[in-house]
This record gives C-alpha cells, structure tokens and sequence, in this order.
C-alpha cells in the first residue's frame, strides 16, 4: 500500500503519513471488546448462524450477479450493543462476505468517516 503524503491528523493535529498511530491506540483503548459489545453472547451466536442459514449468500455480492458465500453478519442500522432493541431485530441483519462487511464498516460505519 503506498505512503500518504504527509498531513496533519485531524483529531491531534499531528504530522502524519498514514492514520495516527496515538488516534488509534486512543480509540481502541475506548472500545468495549466484543464481549461488552454482544458478539460473544450464546443468543448472538444463534441468531447470527440462522441469518446464515437464511440468506447463506453475500447481498451484496447478489446484488452484484455474484454468488458469493456470506460469512459476515451485518447490522444495517448501527447498534450500540445488546441493550439495543435493534441489536437483536431480524430485519436489522444482513448476510455479507467478509470483503463487502470490511468495505461497508469502514466506509460507513467507521468513527473516522462519521467525523
């Protein structure tokens, strides 16, 4: 992957070439782990396999002409964690591959770009 030119961080206004290695950490540090998060619990683990086996293809990829195995559960909505009603609703879900889920989470629902 090649270098980013030089550029000031927008959060700590540091000289960067790439994403700030302090941002980072610090946004890290902050985030619940998947556990605190939900994605560790045995109700999620049920519900994320029947999705699976529901719409076991990528719908994106579908969407697309491709069928591509779904291996990634997405929620459409974004949820913060299983106190969320919508954590746990059905039409809240959506079958992805791991590519398209990488690709929608860091273009959509990353903190960087919600700035």
């Amino acid at each position: 992957m090649p270098m980013m030119p030089p550029h000031l961080c927008p959060t700590c206004r540091q000289l960067v070439t790439g994403r700030c290695p302090h941002c980072r950490q610090q946004r890290d540090q902050a985030r619940p782990n998947a556990a605190a998060r939900g994605y560790c619990s045995d109700r999620w683990r049920e519900l994320r396999a029947r999705k699976l086996r529901h719409d076991p293809c990528c719908s994106v990829c579908l969407a697309g002409g491709r069928r591509v195995p779904a291996s990634d559960v997405d929620h459409l909505v974004p949820v913060h964690g299983p106190d969320d009603p919508n954590f746990w609703a059905w039409s809240n879900l959506d079958s992805k591959c791991h590519a398209c889920h990488s690709r929608k989470t860091a273009t959509i629902d990353s903190t960087f770009t919600r700035r």
